[in-house]
């Protein structure tokens, strides 16, 4: 079930001023995967925690799309990936920090995605 208290994304700290302008850096399926990040942001802790199969659901894409998404969506900095560990050492539900709201983007990867998506259409 989604956080119904999801964080107001209205004014980010390097001018972005709506999460439609991510539309501008990212793919449909990235742009799916990072609203739904933003869904379940948890304003305290800071990060997005949802498992990928949650994910899959939420958006109608595979898990495989999803991760795919992911990969990109790190690569590009807009998201950064937390992989959580529970006390016996078994890997549990990874952690997203979403740009913007926690970190300015680097400003060189964010002008490379943008000139890949240019030349992409």
């Amino acid at each position: 079930m989604k956080n119904l208290n999801a964080t107001n994304c209205t004014a980010y700290s390097n001018g972005i001023n709506s999460p439609l302008e991510y539309l501008n850096i990212t793919t449909p399926a990235e742009f799916k995967v990072v609203m739904d990040l933003l869904c379940y942001y948890d304003s305290e802790k800071k990060t997005s925690t949802i498992s990928r199969p949650a994910i899959a659901r939420d958006t109608a894409m595979s898990v495989s799309n999803v991760e795919r998404a992911l990969k990109t969506l790190a690569q590009k900095d807009i998201i950064r990936i937390h992989n959580n560990y529970a006390d016996n050492g078994r890997q549990v539900v990874n952690s997203y920090e979403v740009a913007f709201l926690n970190y300015d983007m680097d400003e060189d990867k964010l002008r490379d995605a943008e000139l890949a998506l240019k030349f992409k259409s």
